[in-house]
Formats: structure tokens, sequence, C-alpha cells
């Protein structure tokens, strides 16, 4: 049986939460094939998701979040608690980890995308691969409008936190918690 999702016109927001809407539906795990079509460049990227529903609906964020370039609102964290069920890091993007790794590890000098990758690997014990690290890293420099300023070209740029700003000192003391909380979860 072939079902089509179309969204036109929307938001990621908006296909992510459609999207739930149908797999909330279904009696049992099946596979989906999502194509995500730009009607301006005629660009396509499509991706097939297979897993339980769960586990659908996060790699379908993180590939809006990869054939986009958009990054959806990240989720609270309760500090409060060590074995807090929302600190499921195991639940959190490729991205939002990166995030979190960058603004905890490098608040001094300039890193590459092979630091970040290097830092991701040792933290979270699984691979991010350079080149996703190199399109993370120029998400959020996002033009010279994001956190971060760039240097050098295309064959090798390095990066440095904007840490004069508000919103980066923010962002660097709660990845600072977030990895306190994971590494102590990981020493239980």
């Amino acid at each position: 049986m072939k079902e089509i999702f179309r969204c036109k016109y929307v938001s990621p927001d908006e296909a992510l939460k459609r999207f739930k809407k149908i797999v909330s539906v279904t009696e049992s795990p099946f596979d989906f094939k999502i194509v995500i079509s730009s009607e301006t460049t005629g660009e396509e990227s499509s991706f097939q998701v297979k897993g339980d529903i769960d586990e659908m609906i996060q790699k379908f964020k993180v590939f809006l979040e990869t054939s986009t370039g958009y990054s959806f609102p990240e989720t609270k964290i309760d500090a409060s608690s060590t074995s807090s069920p929302e600190l499921d890091f195991e639940a959190m993007s490729n991205y939002e980890k990166m995030q979190v790794v960058i603004y905890a590890s490098f608040k001094h000098g300039k890193f590459s995308s092979l630091d970040v990758a290097e830092i991701y690997e040792s933290t979270f014990n699984e691979s991010l691969p350079k080149s996703t690290a190199s399109t993370y890293l120029a998400r959020m420099w996002d033009e010279g409008e994001g956190h971060l300023e760039r240097y050098g070209n295309r064959s090798g740029y390095t990066y440095r936190l904007k840490t004069e700003l508000k919103e980066t000192q923010r962002e660097v003391e709660r990845s600072e918690e977030i990895l306190s909380m994971i590494h102590l979860q990981v020493g239980k």
C-alpha cells in the first residue's frame, strides 16, 4: 500500500505536526518515503523513514532540519533533577547535540568542523561526519547573523563563538549544565 503525504507551502513546524497526526493513527509502524521539493529551485530531497512511531517522528524532524535549514525550538531541560526523563540526550537531534558541544567546549579561540566532530564523538560516543558538522556550523554562522564568526575559505573554514553576545553567554551556561548532567547520567 502506498500513501502519499503532501504538505504544500507549509512551514517545517506544520509539516512535523501533520506527520505526527498521520503516524499517530497507524496501528503498526510502516515505511514512509518523504520527499521535500522546492518549487522555486526545483531541488528535491527524499528520505526513507522506518521504525517505531517515536523514532519515525524524530528521524523526520532531523530530516526537516537538515533539508530545509530550519531549527526546531529546543526542548527545555529540567536542571533540578539528573534523573529527569526530560534529559534524554538520545532524543536530542544531532544538531542540538552539536550546539551543546560547541557552546560548552569552544568558548575560547577558533575551531574547525573536524574539532567539533572529534569532541562530539568523545562526548556522545557516536560519530558525526565532518561534512555534517560543516553543514551545521554554516547554519549556526547564518551569513554572519548567528552566534559564530567564520574565517578562511571553503577549503578550510574556522569558527569562533561570539561570546560577547548575551544570547551566546546564555547558551554557553545552558550547554555546560546539559553536559554536566549527561556526564552524571553516564557515570551512574
